[in-house]
């Protein structure tokens, strides 16, 4: 009895022994083991180039017919578009390589490539092969020019051995070029010097282009008769580059002529003291009989002469002593008819019947002849007479 009870007693001593004391754990060896991390940052640069158009909306088809003091409220649009233009493509990150296992480990190759094909350049400070202790890490970072902004994946890979193992570890980064780092002459100030700014309003699409459009307007009045061309320009100016642009509209504005009416030159020639028609005594403000500039003939006689040869000078003479005599009636004018008027009358101050004329000059007293034929015959100005 005192036997059995020995040998239990000496085996419940020994586990005793063999078990751990209490709260601490036990050992374990992990062997060697490699983790990678990466990390993939894509950059690039987006360049807008700025296109301008301006348009009437107010009155449409850009027409407009006022009395004399009339006032009306023209109204623009200016729409610009930026188109962008992507460039200066670039992926940049880091790829931490660890060792997480209890042994040091030797990094033997180390690769970084992307899904198009292209090998990324890796910095990681320190020539492989490469021991890296147990629990520390190695840094590396990268930066890679692209050709495009196709979306690619970034895989680094790293071959490593130790601890009588081998292997390898590796990770994946993806990246896609959506919003740029860089933005050059992203917006625009827009000017209208003539014309008051009301209303702006703007809008950007998924693919980056921007429309802006800006609405202006400004008043119109003439007092006096006649057409008169209404241009209006905008200007545009880029943020970055200064670029400059601009674009124009124009609205025609016809002011009718209310004040006289007009005759032709062959009213004139016969309704002198002369007749045979009935006298007009428009003639006595200037006097059949009175000098016609340098011609050496009366306003009568040149009214009578033939231009022989299409000469320049008679032409002229003939359209203009008939206009002079319908203003004088009382004939509103145009600013067209001013113009002709004042050039035909420096003309004679300064030229002869018998002179010779460039061609230049004859057709230059033609242009305005046929400007002031408009006028004696109603077509510009107040209308013709009903006789």
């Amino acid at each position: 009895m005192r036997y059995w009870y020995g040998i239990l007693l000496a085996v419940g001593l020994l586990g005793a022994c063999s078990q751990a004391p209490q709260g601490v754990k036990p050992q374990v060896a992990v062997g060697a083991s490699v983790t990678v991390e990466k990390t993939a940052v894509p950059e690039f640069k987006r360049t807008y180039r700025w296109s301008m158009e301006k348009k009437v909306t107010d009155p449409a088809g850009g027409t407009l017919t006022l009395a004399p003091g009339q006032s009306y409220l023209v109204k623009y649009a200016v729409s610009l578009v930026g188109t962008p233009t992507d460039s200066d493509f670039k992926v940049k990150g880091t790829v931490t390589i660890k060792n997480t296992g209890s042994v040091d480990v030797l990094l033997q190759a180390l690769s970084d490539t992307l899904s198009t094909g292209e090998t990324v350049a890796l910095n990681c400070g320190v020539s492989l092969p490469y021991t890296l202790p147990a629990g520390q890490s190695l840094s590396c970072t990268y930066s890679q020019d692209l050709p495009n902004g196709q979306s690619r994946t970034n895989t680094a890979t790293v071959a490593w051995s130790g601890g009588g193992e081998s292997g390898t570890a590796s990770s994946q980064a993806s990246f896609t070029f959506t919003t740029p780092t860089e933005v050059v002459d992203g917006s625009v100030t827009v000017a209208d010097p003539s014309a008051t700014l009301v209303n702006a309003i703007s809008g950007i699409t998924p693919e980056g282009v921007i429309s802006q459009t800006y609405f202006f307007e400004r008043w119109v009045k003439f007092d006096l008769c006649g057409e008169y061309r209404v241009d209006n320009t905008a200007t545009f100016t880029t943020s970055d580059t200064r670029t400059q642009g601009s674009a124009s509209a124009t609205v025609l504005v016809n002011v009718p002529c209310v004040g006289g009416c007009t005759l032709t030159p062959g009213y004139w020639k016969t309704h002198s003291k002369y007749g045979p028609a009935p006298y007009d005594d428009t003639w006595a403000k200037i006097g059949e009989d009175t000098p016609f500039y340098l011609s050496g003939q009366s306003y009568y006689q040149v009214l009578w002469t033939s231009p022989s040869g299409g000469n320049a000078y008679y032409i002229l003479a003939f359209q203009f002593i008939a206009a002079k005599l319908n203003v004088l009636k009382g004939a509103s004018t145009t600013p067209d008819v001013d113009t002709a008027l004042a050039w035909a009358e420096t003309f004679f101050q300064t030229y002869k019947p018998s002179d010779t004329l460039s061609k230049a000059l004859a057709n230059q007293a033609k242009s305005y002849a046929a400007t002031l034929d408009g006028y004696n015959n109603g077509v510009i100005g107040p209308g013709h007479c009903d006789q």
